[in-house]
């Protein structure tokens, strides 16, 4: 049995127009969460993932969240959990860490254009 897990960048790739995704942890991996950094400099639009709950992180940088018609700023060392089900869209230059609880599934992830 395992006692510990080191985790890497396994792979990046760029979701959105300014938007980048590095993943930590491939399909091998499941530990009930999965976490990705991600870099912004621009406009995500609104969206929502149907399982998970969303942990922003921001390492450097500020964004603008609007959650339901609310909106929400970061910054650098602060965070936001944003909950399943949850319609958001956000924008800024920033890079953050973000953590999916459960697991990311791309398939539960719903883009509205």
């Amino acid at each position: 049995m395992e006692k510990y897990k080191k985790l890497v960048v396994s792979s990046s790739v760029q979701v959105e127009n300014g938007y980048v995704v590095d993943n930590y942890f491939d399909n091998t991996i499941n530990i009930g969460y999965s976490v990705v950094r991600t870099h912004l400099d621009g406009e995500h639009p609104e969206m929502l993932n149907k399982s998970s709950n969303r942990t922003y992180y921001l390492i450097k940088g500020s964004a603008e969240f609007n959650i339901s018609g609310e909106k929400v700023k970061i910054k650098s060392g602060e965070m936001l959990t944003i909950m399943k089900n949850t319609r958001y869209s956000f924008k800024g230059k920033f890079d953050a860490i973000l953590i999916d609880c459960p697991r990311f599934n791309p398939k539960d992830d719903v883009i509205f254009r």
